[in-house]
Protein backbone atom coordinates (compact mmCIF):
# COMPACT_ATOMS: atom_id res chain seq x y z
CA UNK A 1 0.00 0.00 0.00
CA UNK A 2 1.16 3.49 -0.75
CA UNK A 3 1.59 6.07 2.00
CA UNK A 4 -1.58 7.83 0.83
CA UNK A 5 -3.58 4.58 0.92
CA UNK A 6 -2.30 3.80 4.41
CA UNK A 7 -3.28 7.28 5.58
CA UNK A 8 -6.75 6.84 4.08
CA UNK A 9 -7.16 3.43 5.72
CA UNK A 10 -6.04 4.83 9.08
CA UNK A 11 -8.55 7.66 8.76
CA UNK A 12 -11.32 5.18 7.96
CA UNK A 13 -10.40 3.02 10.95
CA UNK A 14 -10.35 6.05 13.24
CA UNK A 15 -13.74 7.14 11.94
CA UNK A 16 -15.12 3.64 12.49
CA UNK A 17 -13.84 3.67 16.07
CA UNK A 18 -15.29 7.13 16.65
CA UNK A 19 -18.71 6.05 15.40
CA UNK A 20 -18.64 2.86 17.43
CA UNK A 21 -17.83 4.83 20.55
CA UNK A 22 -20.99 6.85 19.94
CA UNK A 23 -23.24 3.76 20.10
CA UNK A 24 -22.59 2.39 23.56
CA UNK A 25 -26.28 1.53 23.81
CA UNK A 26 -25.81 -1.27 21.27
CA UNK A 27 -23.39 -3.04 23.62
CA UNK A 28 -25.77 -3.10 26.60
CA UNK A 29 -27.89 -6.17 27.38
CA UNK A 30 -26.80 -8.09 24.26
CA UNK A 31 -28.11 -11.47 23.05
CA UNK A 32 -24.92 -13.34 23.93
CA UNK A 33 -21.47 -12.96 25.42
CA UNK A 34 -20.30 -12.44 29.02
CA UNK A 35 -22.79 -9.58 29.54
CA UNK A 36 -25.78 -11.24 27.85
CA UNK A 37 -29.09 -10.05 29.24
CA UNK A 38 -30.20 -13.50 30.44
CA UNK A 39 -27.70 -13.04 33.27
CA UNK A 40 -29.56 -9.91 34.43
CA UNK A 41 -32.90 -11.38 35.46
CA UNK A 42 -33.80 -8.59 37.89
CA UNK A 43 -33.02 -5.91 35.33
CA UNK A 44 -35.21 -7.64 32.75
CA UNK A 45 -38.02 -8.02 35.30
CA UNK A 46 -37.72 -4.32 36.08
CA UNK A 47 -37.98 -3.38 32.39
CA UNK A 48 -40.95 -5.69 31.76
CA UNK A 49 -42.86 -4.31 34.74
CA UNK A 50 -43.02 -0.93 33.01
CA UNK A 51 -45.59 -2.28 30.57
CA UNK A 52 -48.11 -2.69 33.41
CA UNK A 53 -47.02 -0.41 36.25
CA UNK A 54 -46.63 3.37 36.38
CA UNK A 55 -44.42 3.16 39.48
CA UNK A 56 -41.32 0.99 39.75
CA UNK A 57 -38.28 0.59 41.96
CA UNK A 58 -35.02 -1.20 41.17
CA UNK A 59 -33.74 -1.81 44.69
CA UNK A 60 -30.29 -3.39 44.79
CA UNK A 61 -26.79 -3.23 46.22
CA UNK A 62 -23.94 -1.13 44.94
CA UNK A 63 -22.18 -1.83 41.65
CA UNK A 64 -24.83 -4.06 40.11
CA UNK A 65 -25.82 -1.74 37.25
CA UNK A 66 -28.79 0.14 38.71
CA UNK A 67 -27.91 3.45 37.07
CA UNK A 68 -27.00 1.70 33.83
CA UNK A 69 -30.48 0.16 33.77
CA UNK A 70 -32.12 3.50 34.55
CA UNK A 71 -30.11 5.30 31.90
CA UNK A 72 -30.71 2.58 29.34
CA UNK A 73 -34.48 2.79 29.69
CA UNK A 74 -34.38 6.59 29.57
CA UNK A 75 -32.32 6.54 26.36
CA UNK A 76 -34.82 4.17 24.71
CA UNK A 77 -37.76 6.41 25.57
CA UNK A 78 -35.96 9.57 24.44
CA UNK A 79 -34.96 8.14 21.06
CA UNK A 80 -37.82 5.71 20.42
CA UNK A 81 -35.21 3.15 19.34
CA UNK A 82 -36.41 0.08 21.23
CA UNK A 83 -34.62 -3.26 20.65
CA UNK A 84 -36.69 -6.17 19.34
CA UNK A 85 -36.54 -7.94 22.72
CA UNK A 86 -37.93 -4.97 24.69
CA UNK A 87 -41.11 -5.92 26.61
CA UNK A 88 -41.44 -2.80 28.75
CA UNK A 89 -43.30 0.47 28.26
CA UNK A 90 -42.99 2.09 24.83
CA UNK A 91 -43.63 5.63 23.64
CA UNK A 92 -44.44 6.16 19.96
CA UNK A 93 -43.71 9.90 19.97
CA UNK A 94 -41.09 12.26 21.43
CA UNK A 95 -41.35 12.63 25.19
CA UNK A 96 -40.71 15.17 27.90
CA UNK A 97 -38.72 13.62 30.73
CA UNK A 98 -36.86 14.43 33.92
CA UNK A 99 -33.97 12.68 35.66
CA UNK A 100 -32.78 13.62 39.13
CA UNK A 101 -30.28 12.65 41.82
CA UNK A 102 -29.97 13.74 45.41
CA UNK A 103 -27.60 16.68 44.70
CA UNK A 104 -26.54 18.70 41.66
CA UNK A 105 -23.10 17.09 41.87
CA UNK A 106 -24.40 13.51 41.86
CA UNK A 107 -26.80 14.33 39.03
CA UNK A 108 -23.85 15.63 37.02
CA UNK A 109 -21.37 12.92 37.98
CA UNK A 110 -23.70 9.93 37.71
CA UNK A 111 -26.78 10.59 35.59
CA UNK A 112 -25.28 13.11 33.17
CA UNK A 113 -22.08 11.11 32.81
CA UNK A 114 -23.93 7.84 32.23
CA UNK A 115 -26.15 9.38 29.55
CA UNK A 116 -23.68 11.66 27.74
CA UNK A 117 -20.21 10.32 28.47
CA UNK A 118 -18.51 13.72 28.47
CA UNK A 119 -18.94 17.40 27.82
CA UNK A 120 -20.03 19.16 24.63
CA UNK A 121 -17.14 19.83 22.22
CA UNK A 122 -14.89 17.17 23.79
CA UNK A 123 -13.96 13.75 22.35
CA UNK A 124 -15.96 12.08 25.14
CA UNK A 125 -19.21 13.75 24.11
CA UNK A 126 -21.74 11.11 23.04
CA UNK A 127 -19.84 8.15 24.46
CA UNK A 128 -22.56 7.57 27.06
CA UNK A 129 -25.79 5.61 26.69
CA UNK A 130 -27.64 8.11 24.50
CA UNK A 131 -26.30 7.71 20.94
CA UNK A 132 -24.12 10.61 19.85
CA UNK A 133 -25.98 11.08 16.58
CA UNK A 134 -29.23 11.66 18.51
CA UNK A 135 -27.82 14.42 20.72
CA UNK A 136 -28.09 18.16 20.19
CA UNK A 137 -26.21 20.90 22.04
CA UNK A 138 -27.40 20.91 25.68
CA UNK A 139 -28.43 23.83 27.85
CA UNK A 140 -25.82 24.61 30.51
CA UNK A 141 -26.80 24.82 34.15
CA UNK A 142 -26.07 28.12 35.88
CA UNK A 143 -25.67 26.59 39.30
CA UNK A 144 -22.73 24.18 38.93
CA UNK A 145 -19.72 23.87 36.65
CA UNK A 146 -19.87 21.38 33.77
CA UNK A 147 -23.50 20.51 34.49
CA UNK A 148 -26.33 20.56 31.98
CA UNK A 149 -29.88 21.63 32.67
CA UNK A 150 -31.69 20.37 29.58
CA UNK A 151 -30.82 17.86 26.88
CA UNK A 152 -32.56 17.68 23.52
CA UNK A 153 -32.60 14.26 21.84
CA UNK A 154 -33.65 13.46 18.27
CA UNK A 155 -36.48 10.93 18.21
CA UNK A 156 -36.74 8.33 15.46
CA UNK A 157 -39.99 9.96 14.25
CA UNK A 158 -38.11 13.14 13.40
CA UNK A 159 -39.28 15.09 16.44
CA UNK A 160 -37.36 16.07 19.57
CA UNK A 161 -37.51 14.67 23.08
CA UNK A 162 -36.45 16.87 25.98
CA UNK A 163 -34.79 15.69 29.20
CA UNK A 164 -34.41 17.99 32.21
CA UNK A 165 -31.67 17.25 34.75
CA UNK A 166 -32.50 18.24 38.34
CA UNK A 167 -31.71 17.33 41.97
CA UNK A 168 -33.76 16.63 45.08
CA UNK A 169 -32.09 19.40 47.06
CA UNK A 170 -34.03 21.81 44.84
CA UNK A 171 -37.27 20.47 46.34
CA UNK A 172 -40.62 19.97 44.63
CA UNK A 173 -39.99 22.97 42.40
CA UNK A 174 -37.77 20.83 40.15
CA UNK A 175 -40.93 19.87 38.27
CA UNK A 176 -41.96 23.51 37.67
CA UNK A 177 -45.58 22.64 36.94
CA UNK A 178 -44.84 20.78 33.69
CA UNK A 179 -46.46 17.57 32.48
CA UNK A 180 -43.98 14.73 32.10
CA UNK A 181 -43.99 11.36 30.35
CA UNK A 182 -41.03 9.80 32.16
CA UNK A 183 -39.33 10.52 35.48
CA UNK A 184 -36.16 8.69 36.56
CA UNK A 185 -35.10 9.16 40.18
CA UNK A 186 -31.58 7.85 40.87
CA UNK A 187 -30.93 7.62 44.63
CA UNK A 188 -33.69 7.52 47.23
CA UNK A 189 -36.03 10.48 46.96
CA UNK A 190 -37.86 12.53 49.63
CA UNK A 191 -41.52 11.55 49.82
CA UNK A 192 -42.84 14.99 48.81
CA UNK A 193 -40.66 15.07 45.68
CA UNK A 194 -41.78 11.56 44.75
CA UNK A 195 -45.44 12.49 45.13
CA UNK A 196 -44.92 15.53 42.93
CA UNK A 197 -43.40 13.26 40.27
CA UNK A 198 -46.56 11.15 40.33
CA UNK A 199 -48.72 14.24 39.94
CA UNK A 200 -46.72 15.49 36.94
CA UNK A 201 -47.08 12.15 35.12
CA UNK A 202 -50.75 11.65 35.97
CA UNK A 203 -52.36 13.39 33.01
CA UNK A 204 -49.94 11.80 30.54
CA UNK A 205 -50.23 8.35 32.13
CA UNK A 206 -46.46 8.46 32.24
CA UNK A 207 -44.02 6.42 34.29
CA UNK A 208 -41.94 7.09 37.39
CA UNK A 209 -39.09 4.73 38.17
CA UNK A 210 -36.38 4.75 40.82
CA UNK A 211 -32.97 3.10 41.05
CA UNK A 212 -31.17 3.09 44.38
CA UNK A 213 -29.52 1.20 47.22
CA UNK A 214 -31.51 1.51 50.49
CA UNK A 215 -28.77 3.25 52.47
CA UNK A 216 -31.36 4.86 54.74
CA UNK A 217 -32.86 1.50 55.69
CA UNK A 218 -36.56 0.67 55.63
CA UNK A 219 -37.99 4.10 54.97
CA UNK A 220 -41.77 4.41 54.37
CA UNK A 221 -41.20 4.62 50.61
CA UNK A 222 -39.11 1.43 50.54
CA UNK A 223 -41.59 -0.39 52.78
CA UNK A 224 -44.47 0.57 50.48
CA UNK A 225 -42.75 -1.03 47.50
CA UNK A 226 -41.66 -4.14 49.41
CA UNK A 227 -45.18 -4.71 50.73
CA UNK A 228 -46.66 -4.25 47.27
CA UNK A 229 -44.25 -6.79 45.82
CA UNK A 230 -44.98 -9.34 48.54
CA UNK A 231 -48.71 -9.02 47.84
CA UNK A 232 -48.10 -9.75 44.14
CA UNK A 233 -45.92 -12.81 44.67
CA UNK A 234 -47.65 -16.21 44.76
CA UNK A 235 -47.92 -17.88 48.15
Amino acid sequence: MSRAQKAELLALLEERERRLSGRLIDDLFPDDGPYRRELYERHMEFFRAGAEHRERLLLAGNRVGKSIAGGYEMALHLTGEYPDWWEGRRFDEPIRALAAGDTSQTTRDIIQHKLLGGLWDTPEWGTGIIPRDALEKPTTSRGIANAYEEITVRHKTGGRSVLALRSYDQGRRIFQGVELDVVWLDEEVPRDVYEEALVRTMTTQGVVYMTFTPLQGLTPLVVDFLETRSQQEPV
